[in-house]
């Protein structure tokens, strides 16, 4: 994993006004040749965003972010390019408390979970009073991206995930092939 991340932007919560802040960002060109390698794509030709940060207390950030993103992946099926537009809402927080919420574990620990109402999720860590909106936005966008994209109108003909899709002659159960095979023995 790099040490740097392909799409970085750092959000100083330490300056961050009671009343919050906008912030439009738009990842240039070599950023998005990053980005699509990292994510296995031919090409991430656009990943454009508009957030708003606000403080929700002394120790708690809220991130607001709408991203737009195009970009092209090869259909699992026919290997031909396919593109792809998607535009995504998410919400995070951050917390320069985290080290309470964890106690050195990787899951948050029981106490937390069970006062927890106002987060479905645990926050996440704010660094020096700092969090990386890009990064945010380049791991909402890994969760959005199709992890078997398929062409309109491919078949894999003979194959299929689903019972009932394949034909009677190819559909024999390897419990019933082992069921001859002790008959031979």
């Amino acid at each position: 994993m790099n040490a740097e991340p392909e799409f970085s932007f750092l959000v100083n919560c330490n300056k961050l006004q009671d009343t919050g802040k906008n912030f439009e960002i738009e990842a240039n060109d070599q950023q998005c040749k990053a980005l699509a390698k990292r994510f296995d794509l031919i090409s991430l030709d656009r990943l454009k965003l508009k957030a708003f940060v606000s403080r929700q207390s002394a120790e708690v950030v809220r991130l607001q972010c709408n991203f737009c993103a195009c970009y092209v992946q090869k259909c699992v099926v026919s290997l031909k390019p396919l593109k792809k537009n998607i535009e995504c809402k998410f919400e995070r927080i951050y917390s320069s408390k985290i080290a309470d919420i964890f106690d050195d574990e990787s899951e948050p620990q029981e106490e937390y979970i069970q006062k927890s109402v106002d987060f479905q999720d645990p926050p996440d860590p704010l660094t020096d009073g700092c969090f990386n909106l890009g990064e945010s936005v380049a791991e909402q966008l890994s969760l959005e991206i199709d992890p078997f994209p398929r062409c309109v109108n491919v078949d894999f003909d003979g194959f299929s995930s689903s019972p009932g899709e394949q034909s009677n002659e190819n559909n024999v159960s390897p419990f019933a092939i082992l069921e001859q095979l002790k008959k031979k023995l």
